[in-house]
């Protein structure tokens, strides 16, 4: 975590430095500046988890600030320090966002406090990463497969787990943002580039109102997607069926096909379970054992060719799996056709 410390009184601004540095918790990098410009640049440049700053400053006070990075930086949090006990300051702070509010002289206690409480809040406002990537992986998979259901589905299932609970409004818009941005990345990679309308709502929205927007972006996608197309599209579980049988004789595992599909492993996993009924192996095992049966009845094939065309190099492996799926041995089945 990176804390930024505003500050012009020189030896304020050391002290503040070291009561944080002795907080239990350490920091990854603790930056200062002198006034609420140069605070902004850093913000910018450093891009800090948390702001302590004073509120008499040159060039931009503490008031200032807290109102810009309210505005621009909404995920920031902020801590005022200030050595006027003035009611009206603490309003305008709180108005602003801020979280703790300071009188000087300030203990190294009192900072500890602020930033115990500081930190706790922020971890509820923290969105596992790998979460919203996956959220945004399914998205675009049921949008590249036009299943529409997949596509709303999802997006009720954001609201009534609240992906975004924890997150400031503006944080969700910008993981919003992402989610679209990686989207769009994804299609542009299968060969499809949509066109985006850009997103003109402002900072006075609601939680809401920005998931109903990043769905009416999506639903146009999905709308231009299924305009393109016209009927083109290639059912990807069709596909992965026609893979897999042409290269029954080789290992082909789980991941190539979903690749040769356009899928991750785990949608197409599951997407292929929802479609046929079975899961990959027993799908490629079935195949496996319907081109052995058919090659049994040639007679110039041996026992021990056949499950080499099959896939199957260990013998006895192919003998057990054949008994288990027909119910008899390979040399038994073929006895019906007369073949010794």
């Amino acid at each position: 975590m990176r804390v930024l410390i505003v500050e012009d009184e020189p030896v304020i601004q050391k002290g503040l430095v070291k009561m944080v540095q002795r907080y239990p918790a350490s920091f990854s990098a603790i930056y200062t500046a002198d006034d609420g410009e140069t605070a902004l640049e850093m913000i910018r440049s450093e891009e800090p988890h948390l702001v302590l700053t004073d509120l008499r400053m040159k060039r931009m006070d503490g008031l200032d600030l807290c109102e810009r990075i309210h505005r621009e930086f909404g995920h920031v949090q902020v801590a005022v320090i200030s050595g006027y006990n003035d009611f009206e300051y603490a309003q305008r702070a709180i108005a602003y966002g801020v979280k703790r509010y300071l009188l000087k002289p300030v203990t190294q206690q009192d900072v500890h406090d602020a930033l115990r409480e500081i930190i706790a809040g922020m971890n509820e406002n923290i969105l596992s990463l790998q979460k919203y990537v996956e959220w945004a992986e399914k998205l675009e998979q049921s949008i590249w497969m036009l299943q529409k259901g997949d596509m709303t589905r999802l997006l009720e299932e954001s609201r009534e787990n609240c992906l975004f609970g924890g997150l400031h409004v503006l944080c969700m818009k910008s993981v919003l943002e992402d989610c679209l941005n990686m989207i769009v990345g994804r299609l542009s990679q299968r060969g499809w580039q949509p066109q985006i309308s850009v997103d003109k709502s402002g900072t006075d929205i609601s939680k809401k109102e920005a998931l109903e927007a990043f769905g009416i972006v999506l639903e146009d996608i999905y709308t231009q997607l299924q305009l393109t197309r016209k009927g083109k599209f290639k059912d990807p579980i069709e596909e992965a069926k026609a893979f897999i049988d042409l290269h029954l004789s080789e290992e082909v595992t789980l991941e190539e096909v979903a690749k040769k599909v356009g899928l991750t492993r785990t949608y197409f996993s599951a997407l292929f379970k929802k479609m046929t009924g079975e899961t990959f192996v027993h799908y490629r095992i079935k195949k496996r054992i319907e081109e052995a049966r058919k090659l049994l009845a040639i007679p110039a094939l041996t026992i021990t060719d056949i499950a080499v065309q099959v896939g199957y190099e260990d013998y006895p492996h192919f003998t057990k799996t054949f008994k288990n799926f027909v119910g008899m041995s390979p040399s038994e089945y073929r006895s019906f056709f007369g073949i010794e």
